[in-house]
């Protein structure tokens, strides 16, 4: 199986390196001239649990994508903002049989590829595995996290490359399977993402500082609440037992891990606000179902984009 990477950030470094790592053919579209550059010399260097490793692996950019050949799936790792123009840039190596796949954050992400190739060949969920780029060529992650996705149609090419996709992840050590109620999980991390990243942006910590003080973890358990309530009107029952969960885990387990929009706004850079925030806002109000809080950091970050945008 011929596969494509695009939107090489930390996690897209990962998966990439990880499926290199097992032998398999992948190739990574990296837009970032210097992450390029580093990766083409020494490699990915992978930092995992206190192990490194250094991944040859293949990169290209946006003008030599086509040199990779048709890809049988092009995985999708880029910020929402960022999907059409990386995918016209992917144009090249996608064909009437190539698959997407789509693991990113925020709602809607299926409907963004349905304009690159018809539904019944998307694959869509989300990962829970953290990542961070260290420096130029050099990621980061730690723990065992699962990714979960399913087929978008009811096209059986498509279910077959889901769960060909999922076995050869979770041989090369990302636990990964095929679970026909993603949407679920995508509402849940979308409801955990629109309290924990916008909170971590606003305030500059990380989930660590962030949980430790008694009235912002309060906030982010309310925060995440709220997101639940839209996703019950719009007919997905989250389980919200697990959420607390989750956010006991990310308390101990990833303290020091800076979410991506912490990183966003550190560096000056459009967040993913609307896909996040914005999604729910929006979903809440066409529902009926109040958002105050959501919305609140919503504004918040819109003006906290508008000091450098």
């Amino acid at each position: 199986m011929r596969i494509m990477i695009v939107g090489v950030g930390a996690l897209g470094s990962y998966f990439g390196g990880v499926l290199a790592e097992a032998g398999h053919d992948v190739t990574l579209l990296v837009r970032n001239h210097a992450h390029r550059a580093a990766m083409r010399e020494n490699g990915l260097i992978l930092h995992r649990d206190g192990t490194e490793a250094r991944i040859p692996v293949t990169v290209v950019d946006s003008e030599a994508a086509g040199q990779a050949g048709i890809a049988d799936i092009v995985l999708v790792f880029t910020k929402t903002g960022a999907t059409h123009a990386a995918l016209a840039d992917a144009r090249p190596v996608i064909d009437e049989t190539t698959r997407l796949v789509s693991v990113q954050n925020g709602l809607g992400n299926a409907e963004m590829l349905a304009d690159f190739v018809p539904m019944d060949r998307i694959i869509y969920g989300t990962t829970m595995a953290p990542g961070d780029i260290v420096a130029p060529g050099v990621v980061r992650t730690h723990g065992q996290h699962v990714t979960q996705f399913c087929a978008a149609g009811t096209d059986p090419g498509t279910a077959a490359m889901a769960d060909d996709l999922a076995r050869m992840l979770t041989d090369a050590g990302l636990q990964t399977r095929v679970n026909p109620d993603v949407d679920r999980v995508i509402w849940a991390k979308v409801s955990f993402n629109c309290a924990m990243n916008s909170l971590c942006a606003l305030l500059g910590r990380t989930p660590g500082p962030l949980l430790d003080d008694p009235e912002t973890k309060a906030l982010v358990l309310a925060t995440i609440m709220e997101g639940c309530d839209v996703a019950a009107a719009a007919g997905v029952e989250v389980d919200r037992g697990a959420l607390r969960d989750t956010i006991e885990m990310v308390h101990r387990e990833h303290r020091d891990h800076k979410p991506s929009m912490l990183v966003d706004v550190e560096n000056g850079r459009r967040t993913e606000i609307e896909s996040l925030n914005g999604a729910v806002v929006a979903a809440g109000e066409r529902l009926g179902v109040p958002t105050p809080r959501v919305q609140t950091l919503l504004a918040l970050i819109h003006a906290r984009e508008a000091d450098y945008l």
